[in-house]
């Protein structure tokens, strides 16, 4: 049993590998220091059981209404695992996912009849990212029109702003409108030429996927990938390893870190993760998946986040 709120973020990350390579990924940004971690498959039968048996997906409401747990189904990329379908076809109704894709898989260059193996409901939604640089456009297009001809919903399409290729970015997102209707840029995260990104007035881009960070100073210090120290850190996420285990930063996840909550497969432990600030000794190598709404505190007390909160006690 995992006991958090209903509100916090839920994220499954069947794998970490992908059909893709691209050198900007966000798992690599802490590489070579801290490599990416190897996890060994584990079996769609294992996954929906364990993720059919929590508790508290269901949120009860005034007259009648209740709300159900979203989840985050993703990777590396998810459709790569072999138990893709099973997973998807058979987590219950008390689940509201979203899969994100980069839709250049095996799995999606197939026909369409291949992909109406999946199941059609209203609890299921995709969204797509689209990297230029190693996937090729008419491919994406292809794929993503496939996806929406079977029947399934895709809510929206990203695209990296990468800071070397900002006139294809823009050319590349009007081509997707002509078939979707919302294509979002979303900012580059690590370094390039020796800078650290997103930096203040580092793109002349505007981009619609909000990463909460406006706070540069200390977006630097936390997530540099330069230096560690020891941070109270406040996190409202449950994230689950390709191997069942439970951390609730990306970076330890990315890293197979020993700091884990034990496995979710361990059906009579109790897992509470924390609520409060906790002392973690890895702040400095934050991962940017972590920058919108993740708070920190000194040791003498004083607290901030990258959103924008100045520095003060309590």
């Amino acid at each position: 049993m995992i006991k958090v709120p209903f509100d916090y973020y839920f994220g499954v990350f069947l794998n970490l590998s992908c059909s893709l390579s691209c050198a900007y990924c966000v798992q690599k940004i802490s590489l070579p220091v801290h490599p990416i971690m190897r996890y060994p498959a584990v079996s769609g039968e294992r996954w929906v059981e364990a993720l059919n048996s929590l508790e508290g997906r269901i949120k009860k409401r005034f007259l009648n209404f209740s709300r159900k747990k979203k989840i985050s189904i993703t990777g590396g990329e998810p459709s790569l695992h072999p138990d893709f379908v099973y997973i998807l076809n058979n987590l219950d109704d008390n689940w509201l996912m979203t899969v994100t894709s980069n839709f250049t898989s095996p799995f999606f260059d197939k026909d369409i009849r291949s992909l109406r193996a999946l199941r059609r409901r209203r609890s299921l939604k995709f969204n797509a990212s689209y990297h230029f640089m190693c996937a090729p456009i008419g491919k994406f297009i292809e794929n993503l029109t496939k996806v929406k001809r079977a029947g399934f919903f895709v809510h929206s399409v990203f695209i990296v702003a990468h800071p070397a290729h900002l006139a294809e970015v823009q050319e590349y997102r009007r081509e997707l409108l002509k078939i979707h209707p919302v294509v979002k840029l979303q900012r580059f995260f690590g370094r390039y030429e020796e800078k650290l990104y997103p930096s203040e007035n580092a793109c002349a881009i505007a981009c619609e996927q909000e990463d909460g960070i406006t706070n540069y100073k200390a977006y630097g210090e936390g997530f540099g990938q330069a230096e560690k120290k020891d941070m109270y850190c406040r996190m409202r996420k449950v994230l689950l390893a390709p191997d069942g285990e439970i951390y609730n930063c990306h970076y330890k996840l990315y890293t197979g870190h020993k700091d884990s909550f034990g496995s979710i497969f361990d059906k009579d432990a109790r897992k509470e993760i924390p609520r409060d600030f906790f002392l973690c000794h890895d702040f400095g190598f934050c991962n940017p998946c972590d920058s919108e709404g993740h708070s920190f505190k000194r040791l003498d007390g004083r607290e901030f986040n990258i959103s924008g909160k100045n520095e003060g006690n309590g």
